[in-house]
């Protein structure tokens, strides 16, 4: 099974747009990097790590999304996609009821 990951360049130093494929994901880390910056760390048997760079809770989120995905994988899609770094759920804020009307 492929998942592609995403981590689009605002602010981050490392896009990166691509399918991994899970059978080659040996470990997943977290390690923490320079000026309170956490790195993200996706070693693949086949190539090169993905490394992503986020804040702490980023990385955590995207860690355990990661997680569930590996666990559950074959009961999913051919596909998934993860965005990093994660989205927070979303709140309806005072100004977006207003740009709406």
């Amino acid at each position: 099974m492929f998942i592609e990951i995403i981590s689009p360049d605002d602010g981050y130093k490392n896009p990166h747009h691509g399918m991994v494929n899970i059978e080659f994901v040996h470990q997943i880390k977290i390690i923490r990097g320079r000026h309170r910056q956490y790195e993200l760390h996706i070693n693949l048997s086949n190539s090169p790590s993905i490394e992503l760079l986020g804040t702490k809770e980023e990385c955590e989120q995207f860690y355990e999304e990661l997680k569930q995905i590996l666990k559950t994988h074959k009961q999913l899609s051919t596909t998934d996609t993860l965005v990093f770094p994660p989205r927070s759920p979303s709140k309806p804020s005072a100004d977006e009821n207003e740009e709406a009307s």
